[in-house]
């Protein structure tokens, strides 16, 4: 099958995927169970692609061990960890038919794996505040709205801030809900409609790109 064919195939069955999703979610067909085979393909396949990327994982961080390439620890301890949650988690479902009744398990997850979840939320603050101090900077008119606002969205949620002028709070109130949520829902449509282009494009075979390769027509 030569390369232009394949690719024909790929885009005849997006098409078709796209056409059986459509009709499932705007029309009431009787009997119409296509869509949800399709979903349930779906769930497989991204189940599937899950774990082929987690052997990919191990793949490479093998090599990086064996050939020692540079920070090789954190491979390893990536395999140690990988390998420590899997089995214990087998082990646990093996026992009584669920990963969560073994007690190294729940305690390398309860431990280990929540504690450093909640550590990225923190860590992404830092990078938000930076942002903001860059944004905030009151170079034109158009960013000392910014400023001001972002100001006086901050004071109403520190306690400082009632405590200073108790306006703040309203203030601040006025700009999260009516002054937020119509720009909010203005970025919405507009992403909504964008993302319709980009299907129809995508239908039509014209966004190559979403093809893994070649370039858009």
């Amino acid at each position: 099958m030569s390369q232009i064919l394949k690719r024909e195939v790929v885009y005849a069955f997006t098409g078709l995927v796209t056409v059986i999703m459509f009709v499932d979610y705007f029309f009431f067909v009787d009997g119409w169970g296509f869509a949800e085979t399709v979903r349930t393909w779906a769930v497989i396949v991204f189940n599937i692609s899950l774990g082929l990327g987690a052997v990919q994982l191990l793949r490479q961080s093998a090599m990086n061990i064996q050939r020692k390439r540079s920070n090789y620890g954190f491979s390893a301890l990536l395999v140690a960890t990988f390998a420590i949650m899997l089995l214990t988690g087998l082990a646990g479902y093996a026992a009584t038919g669920q990963m969560t009744d073994n007690a190294i398990y729940n305690w390398l997850f309860n431990n280990m794996y929540t504690p450093l979840g909640a550590t990225l939320y923190p860590i992404t603050g830092f990078y938000i505040f930076s942002a903001a101090y860059r944004s905030f900077r009151a170079r034109n008119i158009d960013a000392a709205l910014m400023l001001i606002a972002g100001c006086f969205v901050i004071l109403s949620n520190a306690p400082v801030g009632e405590a200073i002028w108790p306006g703040f709070a309203t203030i601040g109130e006025w700009f999260r809900f009516t002054g937020q949520i119509p720009g909010m829902r203005t970025f919405a449509m507009v992403g909504s409609l964008g993302m319709i282009a980009y299907g129809f494009r995508a239908l039509l075979g014209k966004e190559r790109g979403f093809y893994a390769g070649g370039g858009e027509e």
